[in-house]
């Protein structure tokens, strides 16, 4: 090790012995070779017409080239983020001596290289270099390392290197005379070493290599400086995925232990037996290692599974079909799902059991993937369905919700959403969950939803601002609407507006946001009694009934707010027309000053579907919580959730997904603030949503479970006696006035007076509101 490490660090490159060592991520860039090269190969030759040409409008790496268009049209004809799986430890041991070095590393580069038979030799250079000569290389220590290597054994890596060339790739007619050709199966040089691809013989083909290069966590600011923002985008960050089986460095030995969550910081919380453990670093997890008892060589057939065996694994009183996909140093097991593709982790090798010949012929010929043996794709969905990729059965999907499960304790939810901004319900409220709130939300969605979207529907001309205003694109027709369900305890909001995904970003559609919280406020209103405070106007008013234990500990997830009163700020659903575009980014409410954001979440938003098979889709700007600020950069890190309820952190970056066309978009909404948000906002230290005296709004909340405050007269609405349940009966609205020509004409007018727009505004009778009605 210390002679090889030496080799790679000074001179800048070495032969890794017996090969490219087993690493989920070589693997990977083997399976995705066997399947897509052949492809890629044909559109080449296709093309070869077209390969002296450029692509000189795209900032790809090298779309200028010679090669560059084609390269393009390639990659349309591919279908085509997390984590990168951490190198095995004898290699973080050759290319990471320093344990800083461990920390946060990166993935800059994975595929293979292809080039046509009787090729001149590549032209010599540097992968990563400077011109400038800032943060330059300290000798003797590399950050960058590119590994290459052939899948046949017999076969050899060939690249031209200069041994010690390391010049910020510049290349001279000395380094021309110095180069020397490796020869080995797998090799690793330096990405900052001089070096090129050897010259291909005639007569044999193309010729391809594979390759990955990872960048080390003391290396990451300095690649920060030498490559453009549109080169990072194709980086991803190495590290350990939530469910991983570890080895965790606490309280001074190393401890076998789950990964629960990792922070884009780099933070890792681990599963512990007291509890959850976060703050660690990479350099304080490794892979799972020899335990007294355990076996550590590599097994046999006959002592345990090889990688890449498919077995039947025993998981929650069910055999279900599997993949080994690695053998633990513990003797355990991790396995990926043939129904879904996710994985469970540090199965005992008792939970495993070998297949029939016959049972292994007949999971063979169901695929694992969809490309053929010709390395075809298969962009046929019915055929891909008849394969079962699309298809699984029921007890196979319980069991993956119950594995999901696993982690999903209160304690666990909220500290992915304090973490990371959300979390996911993969089942949707649990039945455990199940809640009056929720009911009532439910209720008025479908009573009021199809009602809310004619009356916009009616209004699709006013939608628009009039030119010069500065009001938000469906402010206009949320006032006129509200206006018309006021009396029902219904209003209308026009939150941030849709926005085109191209320069110049503006934006380009409304959505809205139904509020029945002025309805709930009705509804739990009775006469004043037990628990309850006389208002102003003389109304007894009652809070809402506390939610079950469960959901009550996770929404109370911080010590310093259990057992405080929680309040709902707003209840309600999201609404967006059919082919709406993705909203503007944004944060709901924040905290600054005495109230920034410290270790808790104080606003969390509950949203779900209403109807079974539906999946909430908004995006979210992991660790986005930066006080409403949204940089350039947010939109590279956006994720999309995909499950029919979610739980987001109101201080995080996020925004509602493009909607499809054919169909309104809308998703239930329940927005809750804690103790410390209500402390936060009694002290007039909120950004987002602001508590303004002097705003027309009504900012009031329910209270939940607990004494009302002083919250003023309530009027009574249709169909919410005081106290009393939902009534049902029909909601009839009388006709617009707008659905006439002339009534659309003294519309237009009265919305360009609405908005203060300046010139000349016809007399408008009847007018129904001003300003003070956008709600």
């Amino acid at each position: 090790l210390v002679g090889r490490r030496r080799q790679l660090h000074d001179d800048g490159w070495t032969n890794l012995e017996g090969g490219m060592p087993e690493w989920e991520l070589s693997t990977f860039v083997e399976r995705l070779y066997r399947r897509y090269n052949g492809r890629i190969l044909r559109l080449l030759d296709k093309w070869r017409g077209f390969w002296m040409e450029g692509d000189t409008e795209d900032s790809a790496p090298g779309a200028d080239r010679p090669g560059g268009l084609v390269a393009k049209w390639v990659s349309e004809k591919l279908e085509g983020r997390g984590v990168a799986p951490p190198p095995p430890l004898e290699l973080q041991d050759l290319i990471w001596p320093d344990m800083e070095d461990r920390q946060k590393p990166w993935l800059t580069e994975i595929g293979w290289t292809i080039v046509p038979e009787n090729s001149d030799p590549q032209v010599m250079h540097a992968d990563i270099c400077s011109p400038g000569g800032d943060n330059a290389r300290r000798p003797g220590r590399g950050r960058y390392h590119h590994f290459a290597w052939k899948t046949k054994p017999e076969d050899r890596c060939t690249t031209n290197i200069v041994p010690g060339g390391f010049s910020e790739g510049c290349a001279t007619w000395d380094d021309y005379s110095k180069w020397s050709q490796v020869s080995g199966n797998a090799i690793i040089f330096d990405s900052e070493m001089l070096h090129r691809g050897a010259r291909t013989k005639p007569g044999i083909g193309w010729s391809s290599t594979l390759t990955l290069q990872v960048c080390a966590g003391t290396g990451w600011v300095a690649l920060n400086d030498r490559v453009g923002k549109n080169l990072m985008w194709y980086t991803q960050q190495i590290g350990w995925e939530d469910g991983a089986a570890v080895d965790a460095f606490i309280g001074g030995s190393w401890q076998p232990l789950m990964v629960q969550s990792r922070l884009q910081s780099g933070l890792y919380t681990v599963v512990a037996s007291g509890g959850p453990v976060s703050g660690l670093k990479d350099n304080e997890l490794r892979y799972r290692q020899p335990t007294t008892g355990s076996f550590a060589a590599a097994p046999t057939s006959e002592e345990g599974f090889l990688v890449g065996t498919i077995v039947d694994a025993f998981y929650d009183g069910k055999r279900l079909e599997a993949k080994v996909a690695r053998r633990n140093g513990d003797g355990t097991y991790r396995v990926v799902w043939k129904a879904d593709r996710s994985f469970s982790d540090a199965l005992p090798v008792t939970s495993l059991r070998s297949l029939s010949k016959k049972e292994e012929s007949a999971s063979r010929a169901s695929p694992w993937s969809s490309a053929s043996s010709s390395g075809e794709e298969d962009d046929n969905p019915v055929s891909r369905k008849r394969s079962g990729r699309s298809s699984s059965s029921a007890e196979e999907k319980s069991a993956k919700r119950k594995r999901c499960a696993q982690l999903e304790t209160p304690a666990a939810l909220m500290a992915q959403v304090f973490d990371r901004g959300w979390a996911e319900l993969r089942d949707g409220l649990p039945e455990a969950w199940r809640w009056e709130v929720f009911e009532f939300i439910e209720s008025c969605f479908d009573r009021f939803s199809e009602l809310v979207i004619q009356e916009l529907e009616s209004l699709r001309d006013f939608w628009d601002p009039c030119p010069g205003s500065l009001e938000r694109h469906g402010a206009f027709a949320a006032a006129k609407v509200t206006e018309r369900l006021k009396p029902h305890g219904v209003a209308v909001y026009s939150p941030g507006p849709s926005q085109l995904q191209e320069a110049p970003w503006v934006s380009n559609g409304p959505r809205w946001y139904i509020s029945v919280t002025q309805r709930a406020l009705q509804r739990w209103a009775g006469d004043a009694g037990a628990g309850s405070v006389v208002a102003p106007g003389g109304e007894g008013l009652l809070p809402a009934p506390a939610p079950p234990a469960g959901l009550l500990e996770l929404l109370h997830g911080h010590a310093a707010d259990s057992g405080q009163m929680l309040r709902a700020r707003g209840l309600g659903w999201t609404l967006a027309p059919a082919g709406s575009d993705p909203q503007a980014v944004h944060a709901d409410i924040w905290g600054f000053g005495a109230h920034t954001r410290t270790d808790r979440t104080r606003w969390p938003h509950i949203l779900w579907k209403r109807r079974p098979g539906q999946l909430c889709t908004t995006e979210v700007v992991p660790e986005g919580f930066t006080e409403g600020s949204v940089q350039e950069e947010h939109f590279r890190k956006i994720r999309r959730a995909s499950a029919p309820a979610i739980i987001v952190d109101s201080e995080a970056l996020h925004r509602g997904a493009k909607v499809p066309a054919g169909a309104w978009g809308s998703t239930l909404s329940l927005e809750l603030c804690t103790a410390s948000g209500w402390d936060a906002w009694e002290a007039y230290e909120t950004g987002g949503t602001t508590k303004d005296p002097s705003s027309p709004l009504d900012w009031r909340m329910l209270l939940i479970g607990g004494a009302a405050p002083e919250l003023g007269s309530l009027t009574p609405l249709v169909g919410v006696p005081a106290g009393g349940a939902e009534t049902f009966e029909e909601v009839l609205l009388p006709l617009a006035s707008w659905k006439s020509p002339k009534g659309k004409a003294l519309l237009a007018a009265e919305q360009r007076k609405w908005e203060n727009i300046k010139g000349d505004v016809h007399h408008i009778e009847n007018e129904g509101t001003n300003k003070q009605g956008n709600l």
